[in-house]
């Protein structure tokens, strides 16, 4: 990285965002997080699911590292937190899979009901795939603004 460029970031990094910022994006970050748990968690019975809730959570963390600094979310979101969080959301994604193809290749029953159509919870394990794929995805843009703001997570 050129010296120029290193000068401008921290310019950047010193300077305090304006205020109308910071004053539309507080109120509006919880009603992002919401609505964005909202697709999550309705994903399996309408449009929506795993990859575009954690879009709208990722975009919700990146709008308020923007409006209030990298220290303010990295205050609950750190690398500790990144790293479990993917790690248990791509382990229970790999066991769930694993499972059913093991049983459903062998010609055994899985065992997973199927459930009733229009009921929230009786997606089976399509419920728990999507909450699992929006953790990574939410994860993983946020990941990717940090490493491109500021070159570290």
């Amino acid at each position: 990285m050129s010296k120029k460029c290193k000068v401008y970031r921290d310019l950047i990094a010193l300077k305090e965002q304006p205020f109308v910022l910071r004053m539309i994006v507080g109120p509006l970050i919880p009603f992002i997080m919401l609505y964005g748990i909202y697709v999550l968690f309705n994903g399996h019975l309408s449009p929506g699911g795993g990859f575009s809730g954690g879009t709208i959570l990722g975009a919700g963390l990146v709008l308020l590292s923007i409006a209030y600094g990298r220290k303010k979310v990295s205050r609950f979101f750190t690398f500790k937190t990144f790293g479990s969080c993917c790690s248990l959301s791509l382990g229970f994604y790999l066991l769930a899979k694993g499972y059913t193809f093991m049983m459903t290749a062998t010609g055994r029953p899985t065992g997973i009901p199927l459930g009733t159509p229009g009921n929230l919870l009786s997606g089976g394990l399509i419920f728990p795939l999507s909450i699992s794929v929006g953790i990574v995805v939410a994860c993983t843009i946020y990941c990717f603004y940090s490493l491109f703001s500021d070159g570290e997570v």
